[in-house]
């Protein structure tokens, strides 16, 4: 994401999205009342002596929307904006935004300190490397590609063997397995401008793809990195993020960072530490400046909560660290079950 102009004096930014990420980022930022303007497309229809009415040509036109509705289609690419037009043509009337990866819109809101914090983040974001996950064993391999708002599982390739008994043909099973394999992570790495890709499983089977892929396809090589892992598939993907192995190669990754925190906190919980959760537990913690780090789910925020509002700037004038965690991914809906908001202390309360 990039800004390309600030004026918080007046509530309004201008924004490039330039990736699927941004477009999530920026569906948690966006608020019904807000007042989003970009450029669309628009036609207009006129009665003509026909039954049907004569369908004008689209034009373009910039519109000024009053924001009612938010949704982030994750599948479809596609960030949707609905509201009422308030300035442009046909005022009065709805409008939707359809807003895909290299959109721009202007944003006129009452910007809160967690927006800003947000837009830190995604801009941050843009610049860290993306990282392709590939969980493999002897059945097939799970692929999935790390994004900002979680872990996208873009299907599994299946290892078809033919049952026979011979050396030779158990390799050249193996073989077409490797060749499509590493098409499949060619095709999304060119696609998506990943820089880093981990291959991760048990035994030799990785080893083996790894060799293959220094003979056969030695630039895709130079981009991957093998951890060790108890299986492929989904397991195994979800278990190379909860084991820091993206850590390691982007020690900024938001993905991991967010993982590692609520696996702490669940420890703390677990053994009566350094963390509390639930609302009025948590802001009580924050009053006595109990808070190093306040955990909170986006969707709350989505919701405007007043008494979230109030624990996020309770937190902040103790020099908490306000960190929100993706429902997108498992660590967040496990926060969410926790009521969706936690927090990692400085002390014990008694």
């Amino acid at each position: 994401m990039r800004i390309i102009h600030k004026d918080l004096k007046h509530g309004r930014v201008k924004l490039a999205l330039e990736t699927l990420d941004d477009l999530w980022h920026v569906s948690h930022i966006i608020e019904p009342g807000d007042i989003v303007v970009a450029e669309t497309w628009r036609r207009e229809e006129l009665e003509g002596d026909k039954i049907r009415p004569e369908r004008m040509e689209k034009k373009k036109r910039v519109l000024s929307v009053k924001v009612k509705s938010v949704e982030f289609h994750r599948f479809a690419n596609r960030l949707r904006v609905l509201g009422e037009i308030v300035e442009g043509e046909d005022v009065g009337k709805h409008h939707a935004f359809n807003f895909e990866t290299g959109s721009t819109l202007a944003l006129i809101k009452p910007w809160k300190a967690h927006h800003l914090d947000r837009l830190r983040d995604a801009v941050k974001a843009s610049r860290r490397p993306k990282v392709l996950l590939v969980a493999m064993d002897d059945t097939g391999a799970g692929i999935g590609l790390v994004r900002q708002y979680g872990l996208d599982e873009l299907g599994t390739i299946s290892y078809a063997k033919s049952g026979k008994l011979y050396e030779s043909e158990h390799r050249a099973d193996e073989l077409k397995f490797f060749h499509k394999l590493a098409g499949t992570m060619k095709d999304i790495i060119e696609r998506e401008g990943v820089r880093v890709a981990i291959v991760a499983g048990p035994g030799f089977v990785k080893d083996n793809f790894f060799n293959f892929l220094r003979e056969k396809y030695p630039e895709l090589a130079e981009k991957v990195r093998k951890e060790d892992v108890s299986s492929g598939g989904r397991a195994g993907l979800h278990e190379i993020i909860r084991r820091g192995a993206m850590a390691r190669v982007s020690a900024e990754d938001r993905l991991s960072y967010e993982a590692s925190l609520v696996e702490k906190l669940k420890e703390e919980i677990s053994r009566n530490g350094l963390a509390t959760y639930g609302k009025s537990e948590v802001l009580q913690a924050a009053q006595l400046g109990a808070v190093e780090k306040l955990l909170i789910a986006d969707e709350l925020l989505k919701r405007g909560d007043a008494e979230v509002h109030k624990l996020l700037e309770q937190t902040r004038r103790t020099n908490g660290e306000v960190v929100v965690i993706s429902t997108g991914h498992d660590w967040g809906r496990q926060l969410l079950a926790l009521s969706g908001v936690a927090a990692l202390l400085r002390f014990k309360q008694f």
